[in-house]
C-alpha cells in the first residue's frame, strides 16, 4: 500500500511538473518540458515522432515497469514560412515586379526518447522557425523615356489600311489610317501624320515614300489625311488655292482626326508627329505653329513656312507655337521653280486671299526659313553638323530642349529626294528624341 501511495504521489508530482513546465504555448516555437525518468524502465524509450506545428510535446505517461515511455512530439518550426511577396506594380511599359522568395520555415528538433527504465518524458518543442517573411516584389521598371502614355480603347483597329471619316463643322473629312503589321493594341504606339502635296491624296501619299514600310518595320501608326476641295490643297496661311481661298479649317480637321484615332487605336499621346511634302510640307509647318500642344515634332519637306507676312514676302511671322517644338526641314538645291531653294516667285498660283483670285507669291529661301525657326524656338549659339548625317545642320541649344535641323540634297527635285536624302530614316531618328513634356 505504501508503495502504491508513493507511486501515485510520484505520478501526481510528475503531472504537476509537466503542467508547470509544458503549459506554455509554443506559439513562438518554445521549448517543451523535459521528461523526468520513470521508475523501473528496462529499455530505452524510442525517439519521438515529429511533433505538430509549434505545440509543446505532450509528456509521456508514467511507464509501467519496463514499458517504453512515449516520446514527446517534436514542435514544428514556430515561424510561419514567409508568404510570396506581391508583385510590384508594373510601369506603363515595364515588367511587373518579381514575387518575394518564400521564407524558410524553422525545423523542429526531434523529440527526445524516454530515459532508460523510466516513463518517457515530454519531448522538446521545436525551435522557433527561422523563416523571414517573404520579400515583396520589386516595383516594375517603367517604360522608356518618360514611358508611353495613352489609354488603349477596349476595341482596337486591326492591322492594315482603312478609310475613316470625321465631321469638322459642317464638312465630312476623311483620311487613310494604317495600322502596322503585328499590332495587337496592347500598348500605346507613336502616330505619324503624312500630308499629301497639292493635287495629291492620302492614298497616293501612302504609296509615294517609305513611311508605311517604316511603320511596319518599327511599329507605329500612320495617318494620311485627304484635303477638302476640288484641287486637293491645304490652307497653310498664304497658300494654297481653293483651301486658302475658302478658308478651310485644316488645323481643326487635323486635331479632330487625332482625337478620333485615339478612340480607334492605342496611341502614345506624347509621341504624335507631322510630316508632308510641298503643300503638305506647308501644312506640317501650320500644324507645328498651331498644334504644338499635341504635336511633338515635325519634319516638313520641300516647302517653307508661310504662316504670315505678305503676298510678296510671306514668312513664319505670327507663328507662335504653344511651346518650342523641334523641326527637321528637308530641302533640295535643284528646285528653282516650284519652291525655289534660294527663294523667289513660284511658278504656280498659290496665294489666295479670302474671296479673291489666286496669284503668284514669293517664297522665302530655305536658309531664311531655317533661321526663322531658330528664332521661334529661342535657339542660341551657332549651328553644327548633325552627327552621322553629312547633309544636315542643326542647332541643339534651343529652349525646352527643342532642336532645329535642316538637311539639304544637292541637286535633286521637288518631292523626289525621299530615298537619296534618306528623309524617312532621318526624320524617324529625330522623332525618337522628341516627346511632349
Amino acid at each position: 500500500m505504501s508503495s502504491l501511495r508513493n507511486a501515485r504521489s510520484f505520478a501526481m508530482i510528475s503531472f504537476l511538473f509537466c503542467v508547470a513546465s509544458c503549459g506554455t504555448s509554443a506559439v513562438d516555437g518554445g521549448t517543451g518540458g523535459s521528461a523526468t525518468g520513470g521508475t523501473g524502465g528496462t529499455q530505452a524509450g524510442t525517439a519521438g515522432t515529429t511533433g505538430s506545428a509549434g505545440t509543446t510535446g505532450a509528456a509521456g505517461s508514467v511507464g509501467a515497469g519496463g514499458t517504453t515511455g512515449a516520446a514527446g512530439t517534436t514542435g514544428v518550426g514556430g515561424g510561419a514560412a514567409g508568404s510570396v511577396g506581391a508583385g510590384g506594380a508594373a510601369g506603363t511599359t515595364g515588367e511587373g515586379g518579381r514575387g518575394g522568395a518564400l521564407g524558410t520555415g524553422g525545423s523542429g528538433a526531434g523529440g527526445r526518447g524516454g530515459s532508460s527504465a523510466g516513463a518517457g518524458g515530454g519531448g522538446r518543442g521545436g525551435a522557433a522557425g527561422s523563416g523571414a517573411a517573404g520579400r515583396g516584389g520589386t516595383t516594375g521598371t517603367g517604360g522608356g523615356s518618360g514611358g508611353a502614355t495613352g489609354t488603349c480603347p477596349a476595341t482596337v483597329a486591326s492591322a492594315g489600311d482603312s478609310t475613316k471619316n470625321v465631321m469638322v463643322g459642317t464638312l465630312n473629312r476623311s483620311y487613310v489610317l494604317h495600322i502596322p503589321t503585328g499590332y495587337n493594341g496592347s500598348k500605346p504606339l507613336p502616330l505619324v501624320i503624312d500630308f499629301h502635296p497639292l493635287g495629291g491624296t492620302g492614298s497616293g501619299q501612302e504609296n509615294s515614300n517609305g513611311w508605311k514600310a517604316k511603320a511596319d518595320s518599327v511599329g507605329f501608326i500612320m495617318a494620311y489625311p485627304n484635303s477638302y476641295n476640288s484641287n486637293n490643297s491645304w490652307n497653310v496661311g498664304f497658300c494654297c488655292q481653293d483651301a486658302q481661298k475658302n478658308q478651310i479649317d485644316d488645323v481643326g480637321f487635323t486635331r479632330a482626326m487625332i482625337q478620333q484615332i485615339e478612340t480607334i487605336a492605342c496611341v502614345d499621346t506624347k509621341r504624335i508627329y507631322a510630316t508632308g511634302c510641298s503643300n503638305g510640307g506647308g501644312m506640317t509647318y501650320k500644324a507645328a505653329c498651331d498644334l504644338a500642344d499635341i504635336i511633338a515634332g515635325a519634319a516638313p519637306v520641300d516647302f517653307r513656312c508661310v504662316y504670315g507676312g505678305s503676298t510678296q514676302s510671306p514668312s513664319c511671322e505670327g507663328c507662335k507655337p504653344a511651346r518650342p517644338i523641334s523641326i527637321t526641314h528637308f530641302d533640295n538645291t535643284g528646285d528653282t521653280a516650284l519652291v525655289p531653294y534660294n527663294g523667289g516667285t513660284t511658278s504656280f498660283a498659290a496665294d489666295c486671299p479670302p474671296n479673291m483670285s489666286c496669284v503668284g507669291m514669293a517664297f522665302p529661301s530655305a536658309q531664311a526659313n531655317f533661321s526663322s525657326w531658330q528664332t521661334i524656338d529661342g535657339c542660341t549659339g551657332s549651328t553644327s553638323g548633325l552627327s552621322g548625317h553629312s547633309t544636315c545642320t542643326t542647332n541643339m541649344s534651343c529652349q525646352q530642349n527643342a532642336q532645329v535641323t535642316m538637311c539639304v540634297q544637292q541637286g535633286g527635285s521637288h518631292c523626289g529626294n525621299y530615298s537619296s536624302l534618306g528623309i524617312v530614316d532621318i526624320a524617324w531618328e529625330m522623332f525618337q528624341k522628341q516627346s511632349l513634356p
